[in-house]
């Protein structure tokens, strides 16, 4: 490229001496391309022309490249190589590129400075930064640049540099915290050493570039850059390439010089709002330091002082020295001026000598930090300690930092060399991160003194925000019928606290107002503007009494119109808000609920009551305890309106004392610095308000903006007032609002063990997102993942925030988790909400979902059929996850039922644009095949079209009723996540008019209308935020479907006792109502079933109905709706009192049924309800307590006595999802056996002539009953029935029947076929029914019955007694029921035990029979068992903590435990120890192995007394009781199981001993009792949620039995290694592949032998270490993945299925797959889900996709993250380019890792299968090294066999070699033009561009419209006195004013001592008080006005203000 130039002949004859105008000359410029060098051309006169067009060059090149456009600050030397290697004509190039440099720099002394040194055989100045003051003065030298020539001692220039330009004196600023650069140009390799030179350079904090051209030594010139190299070493191959990178070089230094100009203006500007602060900095002087490291600490301290605001009324610095002992420098108060502060600083001298740094702190507390040495923090003033030492101390520094911290030393300590980090964290704040600094060396003082700096700075200005002086808002509300004595004493103090406060516009602000029947403003907050005006309006405040007393019409209006802002409040601001309520009496009107809604919007109600006021109404007036009774109390108002509130730890919080909270906090430029503090404000409220601590609440922050930060890490802070001192602290930076980003930052690194997460150890994981604006990312899929990983979601919305938004961020549901508020000020508000949702979600969240979701089990046992359709969503719209998400809930929600085909069934349907049938309802006969069956469901993708799909379900529920041969219950389960694209009103209502039940469950953006359409009612519609709250919502549906079942023939006594206070507004207590009706609705009501009553209750209760008034839903319905609401207060105890008694029979009350007292409350108790609410639980009621609002979570236990029982909701809409609860409540048995399970029962049964037919039908319906008590099937419990007269005969045996139907369908076909009572003889035929040929099923132990029923007496009653004995003998009981004539000494002879025999009067009395004989029949069964043995140890708390009584209850509970497990040698062994402060051993697990023996020795231990440590007792089972021979099967893998019985919570000992037995796989239950009832602390102890049970007494211990054996019945089975699983998945890359949609099109070979592959490795024998073991269980799953990780198709890990091969290789999609990092994150993912044993990964691909360094990283993660994956194998497909790199991310392939693995080897399937057999054996086996031989040599030829049957078509054969080129072929005739290809892959994205020229200035933009005007700016400071003027003339004498108060009498003085000696004249007293006023005299004439007195002089001249 050329350019060419006309230069005047200006320049030439100024560069030569002479003038000439008339000259011009041509230039030619060129410039270098490619290194290639193209010389100029030049026309016109010759001589001196050459020199000037070169710099006429110059000037073009530099013309060409943009100066650095910022106003640039720096120092910049160019040390050039002046060797004679150069060469005069490449000096000339040199010359060049140093004025292209030169010239793109703003050069000015204040701006950019230059210095030039040459250097050969030694340096030499060209000049300095000071030479010049002009950059043409620059160039022109530079032009002229003389060669020096000689040697190459590069180092010796570099030490030049650093003596003689980096100096004050050369113009270096490097002092003033300039950036220094020097920048070396060198052609060839040192003569001396560079390395110590460059070092000490780069130590001063100066950066060096390297420009290295031909011959330079690559490794000198790193030496001497500045790291990292790649952006600061340069080479070039010749001289003329110098100006190719001239460019690149500036721009680089272009930006080094703006980033530091960059930074020094942020700390500059930082630190200009960093007004105020004393700073002291102890210094290290000890010997270890040299004399110039302690200079670099000098000028660090200069420089840092020199970027601080000096002043005594601004920024004191103090200084402290110390070795062994500390040595004082100067104080804060010393020097006022920066310059000798930096004076002493520079003549610092050193102590040497030792470090105690320990006693140097104790100094700094004692001699600097406080007043007298100029310490301001009674001022409120940032106190801040800088400690920098360079070794461990000799003594202690966690004490005295520790103290110092304490005294509000905010302390930052600088760690140098090698120092002891653990003693640094110690003296610093936390976290380390922000107030640690550790460097290598002394020279790296100055490199992080900036930041350091800006750090400081933004602290003190943080500091000086959270310590300033906390104003407030506070209107006084005076009653105006108080007496005048009292109102006197109220003016008074008011005007106390006037004079005290000091009221003013910026301080604190006053209003008053005074009322009665109206109420009127003397003066609001912004009325008044100093004291003096306040006192002037207190003098002329007066009452006007106007009417009765009406205190809540008063509230009314001060809440409207007092605090806003246009009265002068400041809410928005931060300040506090007081309203205090001055009465004289009671009032006529109700105020509690206006109260209420003051104190809910964060105003503080201090209650004054005088006269005839009432202390309940007072305290129910007034925000906790502000209550007063009279007017002294002007100190205490004073302290409370100066001073910050605290949050106190209530009592949910303290009982929720273990958790992991992160803050994830907007900090975007929306907020601004104002509102940031309002949000801090917020922050430190709930922390302070929960109970922090190392092992209990741990809490950590996430500010994010654009990008996301971790500001404080769970492990960070021990100590609770440590982290409520940094949030004070917390940063503000402004940005953006990308809140996805911040969600995902604190899911991978917030959530971790590193940073102090405590999940493995089971804590609950929680985050609360706070927010006030849309987030500028998505949201939805980070927060599902965030969700999905076990946090529990909040999300605090303020302001623009995006309600739809946050429901997507919080966790299910929304009512409790989403928190929104329309501005800052308003966070107040939700903070005691926050805590209350956030503390009793982390209580109850374990109580309540086991109890949850075993109360939805237990309900589903009655459900014996019913035909159960899943309907789901897999449009496009569905994300992969999602859809894993929505089967994930299918099979949590059929494991609750029995399925089976005469039980419940179940089918599946899925759709999108249309239907598509998965599996019909007769499909899979069990739980496990449709589990299978859901896992292999496909999406497809496409539209929403529901409408066609309920149509399709028409048929499909008729075609359910023909295959099983009857109607059942039929129920609709549909799924969706958007708005269906047809109609769906008319399908859904043919549905239900079919009689089918729909449940419609809207996901994300299913549409509402469409949802209720379907369902028909609101009641059978669920919407969910995300697919992963689908969990949330299963226990409610399957509780709804199942409550009708258990429902039935139901009895039970309910009795509401609902808060009526008047603090419940009208329209709560209507939804009060409704809840109640609604209950009422879905209960069975009736005498004989469920009877409702209701109770209200204020300050007194009042009986709405007895239970025994209404009979019909309609009439209790009615009676609610009339109900009329009380108001008054809230005597909770009082009302449970009264309510007791409604429960007796002689109140309609029922004994012998259950009884439910439902308590509805919305406030805090005003009495004691603990021992009436234990009257009612002795009593035998169950009681619910339901807490809206701030109802006391404390109250509510005590109410209920059981955790399970209590629900506290946020406000009273939360009512309706509590219903079906309570309804299934009211239905529940509170029994542990709710029907037999698993039993062999045979009727036998009386059909004698004596029996009538509809006697014989009520035998028949009895008997059904006792079918319907149990659960039939084949293999639970069967039945069979003989009818006997003069002959037995079997009607059916124990095989014949499989459901309750079946059973009892022939039961009611029975016939009695008359004739006498054979009895005896009946009892010998049924003997061989019980036998295996019949069904029965001894030989498993399965429980025998026989019931006889008979109405009289044998006909042969000699034969009853020897098959009754015969019967036992064989272990069948004998249950004899008789009726009417039945001989009762018969009964007992059949029966062998009085216990057993039943016995009525009629035969209508067996319709209630079977209810006392089904609990019979379970006492005599056992649960059914999962788990077939087991070793369970009981470790018993036998402390002095538990009563003798309460330890024989407990010692019969275990007993009963043990006996709920089948004990026997084989099956499950039991051992028991019991602890204290000791722990014994009661009996080990191989000592006894009968139930008898154990029960025996149990209810013989005695108690051991003493205390309780269960850390010891754990340790003591976990070494002794869990070994082989102590009986223990832990190494032939049976179930180890520890059940933990105690009384006391755990500590960190405990936790930790709880946590090696877990490590051993001991399954650990832990039953907490009284002191011990915290779920929390129990979880860490079991990490199971369902492992802890929680009771309040010893009564309630039997009550949790059945959970109990249920939780580890059914908890897993450690896997065994004789059936160790593997799991392969299979993934491809095919990158290249054709325009084929099929995946594998284009690759033959993988076509051809991936299922030989797939086949072959399926096929892995056993194991090496289990003697002849067969197959290993071997599943294989699929995944194919898009570029961006999408997933495309995915199959579960199963058995190989050909047909699930097949529809992988005819996959067909149109995006390419590739080997990237999504790849392996979507394995990661898929593996996330295996409970393998072994896992491996084989990706069969065509070559890598991205970096394989960043593979390589993600590699790293697939192996170790989670469930981790053990070996990954790469196999070369067709085609592959770069196949050696596909091995650098294999891992864990073995001794074979070195040969790639390609599809086209030799046996390619023999290969795979040997790596992961190698995998197997080391997982499963830990044989690290398998050796497997080469294959062997063919064998001899055999025989011919036999011609077989032809074979299967082959597979293709290899491809044979490649062919050579045919001849070329005619030329066809021209094709119509191709379709546009597809663009591109996207290129390597380039280098960063030049900078480009700055461009012409736009046009002037039109003047903006005006702004609104600012706030008014604070008042100036006071300007001096002036000089008095002259005195003016007289006024004339006002009127008297009126007269005064009298003033308050003064405190008495001291006692004088006693003496004769008359003491001198004391100084006149104060004015004594006014006497009474005498008669008004006779008035006086007017007197002459007096002469004036002298002038006087005048005062010498106050201080100047600063």
């Amino acid at each position: 490229m050329s350019i060419e130039l006309l230069m005047p002949g200006l320049l030439l004859q100024q560069a030569s001496g002479t003038r000439n105008s008339n000259s011009t000359y041509r230039v030619i410029c060129t410039t270098t391309r490619g290194g290639q060098e193209k010389p100029a051309h030049m026309e016109g006169t010759p001589g001196l022309l050459a020199i000037f067009t070169i710099a006429a060059c110059f000037l073009v090149s530099g013309a060409q490249i943009t100066v650095c456009t910022e106003e640039a600050v720096a120092d910049i030397v160019f040390l050039v190589d002046g060797s004679w290697s150069i060469g005069t004509e490449n000096f000339q190039w040199i010359r060049q590129f140093l004025f292209t440099l030169v010239n793109s720099f703003d050069v000015s002394p204040d701006l950019v400075r230059i210095g030039l040194v040459q250097y050969s055989t030694r340096p030499r100045t060209e000049f300095l930064f000071n030479t010049f003051q002009d950059k043409k003065d620059i160039l022109d030298y530079i032009i002229n640049l003389p060669y020096k020539g000689g040697g190459t001692m590069t180092g010796e220039g570099l030490d030049f540099l650093l003596k003689e330009l980096f100096v004050d004196q050369a113009g270096s600023r490097i002092k003033n915290n300039v950036t220094q650069i020097a920048v070396v140009i060198t052609d060839g390799q040192s003569q001396d050493n560079v390395a110590p030179h460059a070092l000490e350079l780069q130590r001063r904090g100066i950066t060096l570039y390297a420009i290295g051209i031909k011959d330079a030594d690559e490794e000198q010139l790193k030496e001497i850059a500045t790291k990292p190299h790649n952006q600061h070493v340069y080479r070039v191959s010749d001289f003329a390439a110098l100006q190719g990178i001239s460019q690149s070089i500036v721009q680089v230094l272009c930006s080094t010089v703006e980033e530091a100009k960059r930074q020094v203006s942020q700390v500059g500007q930082d630190c200009s709002r960093a007004k105020v602060a004393d700073i002291v900095f102890l210094v290290d002087g000890s010997g270890s330091i040299g004399p110039t490291d302690f200079q670099e600490v000098r000028m660090f301290l200069h420089n840092f002082i020199e970027g601080l605001d000096i002043g005594s009324k601004k920024v004191r610095v103090g200084l402290a020295q110390f070795s062994d002992q500390p040595k004082l420098e100067f104080l804060l108060a010393d020097n006022t001026e920066k310059s000798s502060l930096l004076e002493k600083v520079d003549q610092l001298e050193q102590l040497k000598g030792g470090t105690a740094t320990g006693t140097a702190i104790r100094f700094l507390q004692r001699e600097f930090f406080n007043p007298a040495a100029g310490s301001r923090s009674g001022q409120r003033v940032p106190q801040i300690a800088v400690v920098l030492t360079d070794g461990d101390s000799v003594d202690d520094v966690v004490e005295p930092a520790k103290e110092l911290r304490h005294h509000g030393v905010i302390v930052y300590a600088i760690g140098v060399g090698n120092i002891n980090k653990t003693q640094l964290q110690a003296i610093a704040n936390r976290p380390s991160k922000h107030f640690l600094h550790t460097i290598n060396n002394f020279q790296a003082l100055q490199a992080i003194s900036q930041g350091l700096l800006k750090t400081v700075c933004v602290s003190m200005v943080n500091q000086r925000m959270a310590l300033g002086q906390k104003f407030a808002d506070i209107i006084f509300l005076v009653d105006s019928n108080m007496r005048p004595i009292e109102f006197q004493q109220v003016r008074i103090l008011l005007q106390r606290l006037v004079n005290q406060l000091n009221p003013s516009r910026d301080t604190h602000r006053l209003g008053l107002a005074q009322f009665s029947q109206d109420t009127e403003v003397e003066f609001l907050l912004n009325a008044l503007t100093t004291k003096n005006d306040y006192v002037a309006a207190l003098k002329k405040f007066k009452l006007r009494p106007s009417g009765d007393r009406h205190l809540g019409d008063a509230l009314t209006h001060a809440h409207g119109e007092f605090f806003s802002t246009s009265s002068g409040g400041r809410a928005e601001k931060g300040y506090r808000q007081f309203l205090v309520t001055v009465t004289g009496g009671d009032s006529v009107d109700s105020f509690r609920r206006v109260a209420r809604k003051i104190r809910h919007d964060g105003v503080t109600i201090v209650s004054i009551g005088l006269g005839t006021s009432t202390l309940p109404k007072l305290q129910a007036l007034a925000t906790k305890s502000y209550v007063y009774q009279n007017t002294a109390i002007a100190p205490a108002l004073k302290v409370l309106f100066d001073s910050e509130e605290k949050a106190n730890v209530t009592e949910v919080c303290s009982d929720a004392s273990v958790a992991d909270i992160v803050f994830i906090v907007d900090e975007s430029g929306s907020i601004g610095n104002e509102n940031f503090q309002l949000v801090r404000g917020f922050i430190h409220k709930i922390v302070e308000g929960l109970n922090v601590g190392l092992n209990s609440v741990r809490v950590g922050i996430v500010l994010y903006s654009n990008k996301a930060s971790a500001e404080v890490f769970l492990n960070d802070f021990l100590e609770k007032s440590n982290i409520l001192s940094y949030i004070k602290l917390l940063p503000y930076r402004g940005g953006g609002t990308n809140t996805g980003e911040a969600l995902d930052f604190a899911r991978k690194n917030m959530y971790n063990k590193n940073q102090g997460s405590r999940k493995q150890e089971g804590v609950q994981q929680v985050a609360i997102v706070i927010t006030d604006g849309e987030s500028q990312d998505n949201v939805t899929s980070r927060a599902a993942a965030l969700r999905r990983s076990g946090v529990t979601v909040y999300a605090v919305g303020i302001k623009d925030a995006d309600e739809k938004e946050l429901t997507q961020i919080a966790s299910y549901p929304a009512t409790k988790h989403v928190l929104k508020v329309d501005n800052f000020a308003d966070l107040k508000t939700l903070e005691m909400r926050l805590k209350k949702s956030l503390c009793y979600n982390i209580l109850q969240s374990s109580v309540k979902s086991m109890a949850r979701t075993f109360t939805a089990t237990k309900s589903c046992v009655e459900t014996d059929e019913a035909e159960l359709f899943f309907l789901i969503d897999h449009s496009g719209s569905i994300e992969y996850r999602d859809f894993d998400e929505m089967k994930n809930f299918i099979n949590e929600f059929v494991r609750t039922f029995r399925i089976g085909p005469q039980h419940v069934r179940v089918g599946l349907v899925k759709f999108s644009d249309s239907p598509t049938l998965e599996f019909d309802l007769t499909a899979y006969p069990d739980h496990a095949s449709v589990v299978k069956a859901v896992n292999g469901v496909t999406q497809i993708g496409g539209g929403t079209r529901i409408g066609e799909a309920l149509k399709y379900m028409g048929p499909r529920f008729l075609n359910a009723e023909a295959t099983r041969g009857h109607k059942v219950r039929e129920f609709l389960i549909l799924i969706t996540d958007g708005k269906s694209q047809d109609q769906v009103r008319n399908q859904a209502k043919m549905l239900r008019d079919q009689n089918v039940i729909i449940y419609a469950i809207g996901v994300k953006d299913a549409d509402d209308q469409q949802l209720l359409e379907i369902a028909g009612s609101k009641e059978k519609m669920f919407t969910v935020n995300n697919f992963d709250a689908l969990k949330s919502i299963k226990n409610e549906i399957i509780t709804d479907i199942c409550s009708e079942d258990i429902c039935k023939d139901m009895k039970g006594d309910v009795l509401f006792l609902i808060d009526s206070s008047g603090s419940i507004s009208n329209e709560d207590f209507n939804k009060m109502k409704l809840f109640m009706q609604s209950i009422i609705n879905k209960s069975a009501i009736g005498l004989n079933e469920v009877q409702v009553g209701v109770i209200q209750f204020s300050d007194v209760p009042q009986l709405i109905f007895p239970l025994n008034e209404h009979e019909r839903k309609a009439d209790m319905v009615q009676h609610v709706e009339t109900m009329e609401q009380l108001g008054g207060g809230t005597l909770t105890g009082k009302a449970l009192s009264f309510t007791s008694e409604y429960f007796d029979p002689h109140r309609g009350g029922r004994t012998d049924v259950k009884q439910l007292l439902i308590v509805v409350t919305d406030g805090e108790a005003q009495d004691q309800v603990l021992a009436p609410a234990r009257d009612l639980q002795r009593k035998g009621v169950n009681v619910y307590a339901i807490g809206v609002g701030n109802a006391k979570y404390q109250d509510l236990v005590e109410i209920s006595g059981n955790r399970e029982r209590v629900f506290s909701e946020v406000d009273f809409d939360a009512l309706k999802a509590l219903e079906s609860q309570l309804v299934l409540a009211v239905c529940d048995v509170d029994k542990d056996c709710v029907r037999t399970e698993v039993a062999d029962i045979i009727f036998l049964v009386d059909g004698s002539t004596s029996i009538s037919t509809e006697n014989f039908k009520i035998m028949q319906n009895f008997m059904m009953a006792l079918v319907n008590e149990t659960t039939v099937g084949e293999k639970q419990t069967r039945f069979g029935l003989i009818v006997f007269s003069n002959t037995p005969k079997s009607v059916f045996t124990l095989s014949q029947y499989k459901s309750r139907r079946e059973v009892n369908t022939a039961i009611s076909e029975l016939v009695a076929p008359g004739g006498d009572t054979y009895t005896g003889e009946a009892l010998k035929y049924s003997l061989d029914y019980f036998g295996k040929n019949y069904g029965g099923r001894k030989a498993l132990r399965v429980p025998q019955w026989l019931m006889v029923i008979t109405d009289g007496e044998a006909t042969d009653p000699e034969n009853l007694r020897q098959p009754a004995e015969k019967l036992r003998e064989d272990g069948i009981l004998v249950f004899s029921v008789g009726v009417v004539g039945a001989n009762k000494e018969e009964l007992e002879i059949m029966a062998g035990d009085p216990a057993r025999v039943f016995f009525v009067n009629t035969f209508h009395e067996l319709e209630t029979l079977h209810k006392n004989i089904s609990f019979e029949f379970c006492s005599h069964t056992k649960p059914v068992c999962n788990q077939k043995h087991g070793d369970l140890v009981l470790l018993i708390d036998s402390s002095e903590n538990i009563s003798p009584t309460d330890f024989i209850v407990l010692k019969q509970f275990a007993s009963d435990l043990v006996s709920s497990f089948t004990v026997a040698e084989q099956s499950f062994r039991v051992g028991v120890a019991q602890f204290s402060s000791d722990t014994e051993a009661e009996f080990y697990l191989n000592q006894y192995y009968t139930e008898e023996e154990i029960v025996k020795h149990i209810k013989n231990m005695r108690q051991l007394g003493r205390e309780t440590h269960m850390g010891q007792g754990l340790d003591y089972v976990r070494y002794e009781f869990f070994r082989t021979d102590r009986g223990s099967r832990m190494n032939d893998k049976v179930p180890q199981n520890l059940v933990l019985i105690t009384t006391g919570p755990p500590n960190g000992v405990d936790l930790h001993a709880a946590g090696e037995l877990l490590d051993m796989k001991v399954a650990v239950y832990a039953i907490g009792i009284g002191k011990g009832d915290n779920p929390i602390k129990l979880r860490q102890i079991t990490r199971h949620e369902g492992r802890v049970f929680s009771v309040l007494n010893f009564a309630s211990l039997e009550a949790n039995r059945r959970k109990v054996v249920d939780a580890i019945c059914s908890s897993s089975i450690i896997p065994n290694p004789q059936s160790c699983t593997i799991d392969i998945a299979m993934g491809f890359d095919i990158t290249h592949r054709t325009t084929s949609r099929r995946l594998f099109d284009g690759q033959a070979q993988l076509q051809a032998f991936l299922p030989q592959i797939i086949r072959h490795v399926s096929s892995l024998k056993g194991l090496c270490c289990v003697a002849d073991s067969g197959p290993i269980e071997t599943n294989i799953g699929f995944r194919v993945v898009e570029q961006d990780g999408t997933v495309v198709s995915d199959y579960n890990f199963e058995k190989y299925d050909e047909k699930i091969l097949e529809k992988v290789m005819a996959l067909e999609t149109a995006q390419k797959t590739y080997f990237n990092s999504f790849l392996l994150r979507s394995f990661r993912e898929k593996f996330q889900r295996s409970n393998a044993g072994v896992k491996v990964l084989v990706i069969f691909s065509d070559g890598l996709d991205d970096d394989v360094m960043k593979l390589k990283l993600e590699a790293e993660h697939l192996r170790t993250s989670g469930k981790g994956v053990n070996a990954l194998f790469t196999v070369a497909l067709e085609g592959v380019q770069n196949a050696n790199l596909l091995q650098m991310v294999e891992f864990g392939r073995g001794f074979g890792y070195k040969q790639q693995l390609n599809i086209g080897m030799h046996d390619v399937n023999n290969y795979i299968l040997t790596q992961i057999d190698t995998v197997a054996e080391r997982e499963c086996c830990n044989v690290m090294c398998k050796c497997t031989g080469h294959e062997g040599i063919r064998g001899p030829r055999g025989p011919p066999g036999t011609k077989g049957q032809p074979g299967l078509k082959g597979h293709p054969g290899f491809p044979g070699e490649e062919g050579g080129i045919g001849e070329r072929g005619p030329l066809g005739p021209t094709g119509p033009q191709g379709l546009q290809g597809c663009p591109g892959m996207r290129g390597v994205k380039g280098s960063r561009g030049y900078r480009g020229n700055r461009g012409d200035d736009g046009d002037h933009g039109l003047d903006g419209i005006n702004g609104e005007q600012g706030v008014n700016g604070s008042a100036g400071v006071s300007g001096e006195r002036g000089n008095p003027g002259r005195p003016g003339n007289s006024g004339i004498r006002g009127e008297p004013g009126e007269k005064g108060q009298r003033g308050l009498r003064g405190d008495p003085g001291d006692s004088g001592v006693d003496s004769n000696i008359a003491g001198p004249k004391g100084a006149r007293g104060n004015p004594g008080l006014p006497g009474d006023p005498g008669e008004e005299g006779i008035q006086a004439e007017s007197g002459v006005d007096g002469n004036p007195g002298p002038e006087g002089r005048r005062g010498p001249p106050g201080p100047r203000v600063q």
